[in-house]
C-alpha cells in the first residue's frame, strides 16, 4: 500500500492567492482524509493568520518582490530570493511532498524553483484572465497550469500544458443563505444592504466614494453599507468616517474574516475585480459594481470584470470614473429595479462552477502519479 499523499501548497500575499489554495486543500482533505497537507507562505502576510485558522499546518519562508526599476533594493530582493530558495529546499527535503501546488504570491517562485530542482512535480493555478509574468515564467517548470478563464491559455508559452479548471471557491460560498447571514450580522431581512470592499489590501477609490456619499446624506432607499477598508487604509477611512452625520448607515471593518457571510447578506456588491472576488460573486449569484484596480499588471482586473459585465452580471466602472456621484446614481438605478437585479444575479450564478477545487485536485493526483485526471474542457500541450 502506498503512503498517504503529501502535498505542499505555496500561496501568499493576498486573499486572491491564499483562498483558492485553502479551497483546494479542503477538497483534497474531503477526498483523502489521511493526506498530509502543508502550506508555505510569508510570516508577515495574511496567510500566516488565515491558513492556521482554516485548520492547516503553515511554515513561513523568506520571500519578497522585485522593484520595477533597478536600485539598491534590487540587491536586497536578490538576497532574499536566494535565502528563500534555501528555505524552500530545506522545507521540501524535510516534508518530502509528492506534488507542489503554487497559487501565487512572492513565496511561489522559490518553492516552485526548489521543487523543480529536487524533481518534485508542480501544478500551478492562474487566477486571472491575463496571467502574470511570474506564472508565465514558472509555467515552463510545471506539469500543468490550471486556468480560471479560457482566454488565458493562449497567453502562456508554447508547449505549456494547461487545464481549464475554473477558480476554486470554498463550498461555503455556494451554500450561504441570505436570511441566515443577515441574522448573524444583525440586519433586518428587508433593508437594502451594500457590501463595499477593495480586497485584502483595500481600495482608496471605493472607500472615498462610499464615505463621501454618506457625508452628503443617506444612500438611496436608506441602504446600509459594510465597508472593508483594508489594513493600510484603515486609519484614513476611520478619520473620514468620524466626520459623518450621527447615525450614518455604515459599518467599518479592516478585513472581512467570513466574506461569504457578508456577501450572502448583501443585495449589491461593490468592489475591485480580483479573480477571487469575481468567482465569489458568481458562486453566491450577487449583482455587482466592479471597479478594476487600474495599476494591476497587464490590467488583468479589467479583463476579469469584463467577463462578468459581458454576461450581464455586473456593471464595470473604470477607477477614474468612480466617485460618490456615480455610486449614488448606480444605487438609484439598481436598488430600485428589482427585475434588473434578479437578472444580474441569475447571470452571475450561471458563471459559477462548484467543482473547480476538485478539478485541481485531479491534476495534483495526476502529477503525483496517483491516477489520471478526467478530461476537463480546454487543455493539453500548446
Amino acid at each position: 500500500m502506498s503512503r498517504p499523499l503529501r502535498v505542499l501548497l505555496a500561496a501568499g500575499g493576498t486573499s486572491g492567492h491564499v483562498h483558492p489554495a485553502i479551497a483546494v486543500a479542503e477538497a483534497l482533505r474531503a477526498r483523502m482524509p489521511d493526506a498530509a497537507i502543508l502550506f508555505a507562505g510569508t510570516a508577515d502576510k495574511l496567510e500566516s493568520r488565515v491558513v492556521p485558522a482554516a485548520g492547516f499546518d503553515f511554515r513561513s519562508l523568506r520571500a519578497r518582490g522585485f522593484p520595477r526599476r533597478p536600485s539598491l533594493d534590487t540587491l536586497r530582493a536578490v538576497r532574499v530570493l536566494l535565502q528563500g530558495r534555501r528555505d524552500a529546499i530545506a522545507l521540501i527535503r524535510a516534508f518530502a511532498p509528492d506534488v507542489v501546488l503554487g497559487t501565487g504570491g512572492y513565496v511561489c517562485g522559490p518553492v516552485v524553483f526548489a521543487a523543480a530542482r529536487l524533481g518534485v512535480p508542480v501544478v500551478l493555478h492562474e487566477q486571472n484572465a491575463f496571467p502574470g509574468r511570474a506564472n508565465r515564467l514558472l509555467s515552463r517548470r510545471a506539469h500543468t497550469v490550471c486556468l480560471s478563464f479560457p482566454d488565458s491559455a493562449g497567453r502562456f508559452p508554447r508547449r505549456v500544458r494547461t487545464a481549464m479548471t475554473g477558480y476554486p471557491v470554498r463550498p461555503a460560498f455556494f451554500h450561504a443563505d441570505r436570511d441566515e447571514a443577515r441574522a448573524r450580522l444583525g440586519l433586518p431581512t428587508d433593508a437594502p444592504f451594500v457590501l463595499a470592499f477593495g480586497g485584502s489590501l483595500g481600495a482608496r477609490t471605493i472607500n472615498r466614494a462610499v464615505l463621501s456619499l454618506l457625508k452628503e446624506g443617506p444612500a438611496p432607499l436608506g441602504a446600509r453599507f459594510l465597508l472593508a477598508t483594508g489594513a493600510t487604509l484603515r486609519d484614513e477611512a476611520r478619520a473620514e468616517a468620524a466626520a459623518l452625520p450621527p447615525g450614518a448607515a455604515l459599518d467599518l471593518a479592516e478585513y472581512i474574516e467570513e466574506p461569504q457571510v457578508a456577501m450572502a447578506a448583501a443585495d449589491l456588491v461593490v468592489g475591485r475585480a480580483g479573480a477571487g472576488t469575481c468567482a465569489e460573486i458568481a458562486a453566491l449569484g450577487k449583482p455587482s459594481v466592479l471597479v478594476p484596480y487600474p495599476f494591476a499588471p497587464n490590467d488583468h482586473q479589467t479583463y476579469n470584470a469584463r467577463s462578468l459585465a459581458d454576461a450581464g452580471a455586473a456593471v464595470l466602472v473604470p477607477d477614474a470614473e468612480f466617485d460618490a456621484a456615480r455610486l449614488r446614481a448606480l444605487l438609484g438605478d439598481l436598488l430600485t429595479d428589482r427585475r434588473r437585479m434578479l437578472r444580474m444575479a441569475a447571470a452571475a450564478k450561471s458563471l459559477a462552477r462548484e467543482d473547480c477545487a476538485d478539478r485541481i485536485v485531479d491534476r495534483l493526483l495526476e502529477a503525483a502519479g496517483r491516477g489520471g485526471a478526467e478530461e476537463a474542457g480546454q487543455e493539453g500541450a500548446r
